[in-house]
């Protein structure tokens, strides 16, 4: 409990110095020499009460260890990590804590408040890799579920996921495993998880979750072109979340399916999707994209056009990837009548596909498979369009099922 106690003691004076931007030898000037001080900032030493306290004075710290001040505010970082855990707001409920910042940081709560801004996105993850000795089993699972956030495809990522997961044997923790998962290409394992995954949540009463595997599920089972177990999770995804407030989840269910509908040359299935989709969340760069190709496919040429006008005038905005820019390239010449027989056309599917397989998961390589195939059967090159099914082909082995 000591070594526990000096952590927290140490990282509440290195938080503080570093926030007013003082070095150590102004902190620690008449006191104690610097190397010193770093010592108690990473917790190696047990300091003097009276040096720890006349270090805090020069820094301004009031230490609260009232019960009664810190109970409410216990109280509120248990609120926000349930509200997180159920998909509900937390803005309020963090603006409110963030009243609270410097009773928090100096108390024996500093933990808790790094975790809470942690999951805000502020950049306290060196910090919290620091005071790991200091944590609580559950402030331990709850950083490495923070740490898999910040970087999903480092190695250990997964590991760390199931560690926690392990801990906190919960359905929002199990979700968090699921995405990495998915990232990772692991799609049999998202399937696996399902029987547990769904106990845990009917029993915790977390629609939000149960709502979101069947989101995932429903993503996992595209990629492996399995259309029928699609539709199946996406439609109980969307009766879930009828009369709830997560809109934007609904939405990217009618965009996904939407981009399904296309593959199954289901056009006016599509369009009513993603009409649907806009009505929540408005119009963006992959909803124009994949409304220009269903118009293009099903011979609507005039409003093919006007579709591919929008998406040319959003291709101006930030965050364009060259995906996009290759896709826009590719729906303006699927415009283009004998496009098929075109080499440049297949030129610029092999330049698309290779940028998807570097940066974007199976799904959207998926959606140009038939592309490609076709590209290639009619201008012959039928040793590319074997190589690259073969290509399909050990992606979706790859995942298991």
């Amino acid at each position: 409990m000591e070594r526990n106690s000096d952590l927290l003691a140490g990282a509440i004076l290195r938080m503080e110095r570093l926030r007013q931007g003082m070095e150590q030898k102004a902190v620690c000037y008449g006191l104690c020499v610097p190397s010193y001080l770093c010592k108690i900032e990473q917790g190696t030493v047990h300091p003097n009460p009276d040096l720890l306290s006349a270090l805090y004075q020069r820094l301004g710290i009031v230490y609260t260890q009232e019960e009664s001040l810190l109970h409410p505010l216990k109280q509120m970082l248990q609120d926000y990590f349930t509200r997180l855990e159920y998909g509900l707001d937390i803005q309020e409920t963090y603006e409110t804590l963030q009243a609270q910042a410097d009773t928090l940081r100096h108390s024996p709560l500093a933990l808790h408040w790094l975790l809470v801004q942690g999951y805000q996105g502020e950049a306290v993850l060196p910090l919290l890799e620091q005071l790991q000795a200091a944590m609580t089993d559950r402030q331990l699972a709850l950083y490495k579920l923070l740490r898999c956030r910040a970087d999903p495809m480092a190695p250990g990522a997964l590991a760390l996921c199931q560690e926690a997961c392990h801990v906190l044997n919960c359905s929002a923790a199990m979700m968090e495993l699921a995405s990495l998962y998915l990232l990772h290409g692991d799609y049999a394992a998202i399937h696996r998880m399902e029987s547990r995954l769904v106990a845990a949540a009917v029993e915790e009463g977390n629609v939000y979750c149960l709502a979101d595997y069947c989101f995932m599920n429903a993503t996992a089972y595209a990629c492996l072109n399995q259309e029928a177990m699609t539709i199946t999770y996406y439609e109980r995804c969307i009766r879930l979340l009828q009369n709830t407030g997560w809109r934007e989840i609904l939405g990217d269910v009618h965009y996904n399916l939407g981009a399904m509908y296309i593959s199954l040359r289901k056009y006016a299935l599509c369009l009513d999707h993603l009409d649907q989709a806009e009505q929540i969340q408005g119009p963006s760069l992959p909803l124009v994209h994949k409304r220009a190709i269903a118009l293009i496919r099903s011979g609507r040429r005039e409003e093919a056009l006007a579709a591919l006008t929008q998406m040319e005038q959003l291709l101006h905005g930030p965050e364009v990837t060259e995906a996009d820019r290759l896709k826009y390239q590719e729906a303006c010449m699927e415009c283009q009548e004998g496009y098929l027989d075109d080499p440049s056309y297949l030129e610029l599917l092999e330049r698309l596909i290779q940028v998807l397989k570097q940066d974007y998961h199976f799904g959207h390589l998926y959606f140009y498979r038939d592309c490609m195939l076709e590209a290639c059967t009619r201008q012959r090159k039928y040793k590319r369009a074997l190589e690259f099914e073969q290509e399909i082909s050990s992606s979706i082995a790859k995942s298991g099922v």
